[in-house]
């Protein structure tokens, strides 16, 4: 019995998994929606008047330990600029930095490993974070080197912190001012959070970035059945500072269509239509659930569109397209783990045709003055 257990848990540390592809995740997820289960009531947090001006947010995770791909300046090339015809055009204007597990065994969020993370793996995640030369002060340094080339961009690049889920497992997280913080209590996972959001905030004012903003931060977990009595709690304080409060939930999670009760200011539907076998009409869905409820969306892919396999990719920026998403709606982009820099890396022809399709949509929405979704 001991030696089935032990397997069990090689296997869930040897998994390696992304947000939007939540086979681990949520097991039971098909792809559809399911009847909501809603938790408790949150506490209406009051008027969320600031709002991302991220116009194209790309996911970048850089935390765990098993990550591949080191984030130096170098790597956030292709992200930061597109080379068109010898002229450097600004890429995203937003980038997330987020984590989902540090690959030894403990999750920053429900069900990406055997045990939830506690103030020590928060430290440590912070301090990848903000090690020289990679990560953020990568970004910083790649923007430089673009500077000297393009010239100043019209406004820094922003940047969003994703905050781990505190998990109610977590009985023993460690001590912030002498008190053990138990995160069976809401009270205590809400201190946590702001100890984590104030560190965050010291730690990038101690870099003193040329290039880049804290604009706000991200709540990792794509559901709110294990944090919505809580979460809202967390949007009045981001709000008191001033920051931005982001949301990416899987299809049809609820609360997708009442966000503001949960103190997020900006909120990117996943169509979840790349991963799953659901129908292509899903996208238009999609659009039409963002317009109806004053929402963005999320464009979703991962390497698997390398070697000429993007059509489900096409489709998203087909039907974005179609739908006018590009000049009414802000965008976040889930491309695993370096998508875009493998695409930009290839030699393959149609991998280089996608590319220069994205860039060419990127771009141009970066150039836009004054669009009517930024307020």
């Amino acid at each position: 019995m001991k030696k089935i257990a032990f397997l069990i848990t090689i296997i869930c540390i040897s998994i390696s998994c992304f947000s939007c592809n939540r086979e681990y995740m949520y097991p039971d997820y098909d792809g559809n929606e399911k009847e909501d289960v809603i938790p408790t009531d949150p506490e209406e947090p009051g008027d969320n008047a600031l709002k991302t001006s991220i116009r194209d947010l790309v996911l970048i995770y850089g935390g765990g330990s098993d990550r591949t791909q080191s984030w130096t300046k170098d790597a956030f090339y292709p992200y930061v600029t597109y080379e068109n015809n010898s002229v450097n055009d600004w890429m995203f204007d937003g980038f997330l930095f987020l984590e989902l597990h540090d690959n030894n065994g403990h999750a920053f969020t429900t069900g990406h490993a055997p045990d939830p993370a506690l103030k020590i793996h928060w430290e440590e995640l912070i301090n990848k974070y903000f090690k020289d030369e990679v990560s953020i002060s990568g970004l910083n340094k790649c923007i430089t080197d673009v500077v000297a080339k393009a010239g100043q961009p019209d406004k820094k690049r922003k940047v969003i912190m994703g905050i781990p889920e505190p998990m109610k497992g977590a009985t023993q997280w460690g001590e912030l001012d002498g008190k053990m913080m138990d995160f069976s209590k809401d009270e205590d996972r809400i201190t946590a959070c702001k100890w984590f959001i104030d560190k965050v905030k010291e730690k990038f004012a101690q870099g003193n970035y040329a290039n880049i903003e804290l604009e706000g931060f991200y709540w990792i977990a794509e559901e709110v059945d294990n944090t919505g009595t809580m979460i809202s709690s967390i949007g009045e304080y981001l709000k008191e500072k001033e920051f931005t409060f982001i949301w990416i939930p899987w299809w049809k999670s609820p609360g997708y269509d009442n966000y503001e009760q949960y103190g997020f200011t900006d909120v990117y539907l996943q169509p979840n239509y790349f991963f799953y076998e659901v129908p292509y009409s899903r996208l238009q869905d999609a659009c039409d659930e963002a317009k109806k409820h004053k929402i963005n969306l999320e464009v979703e892919f991962n390497e698997s569109v390398l070697g000429g396999n993007g059509q489900k990719l096409y489709d998203y920026l087909e039907v974005f397209e179609e739908n006018g998403v590009y000049e009414t709606m802000k965008l976040a982009y889930y491309q695993s783990e370096n998508t875009i820099l493998k695409l930009y890396q290839s030699v393959n022809p149609a991998d280089k045709e996608l590319y220069k399709l994205l860039c060419d949509i990127i771009t141009k929405r970066q150039k836009e003055e004054k669009p009517s979704y930024i307020e």
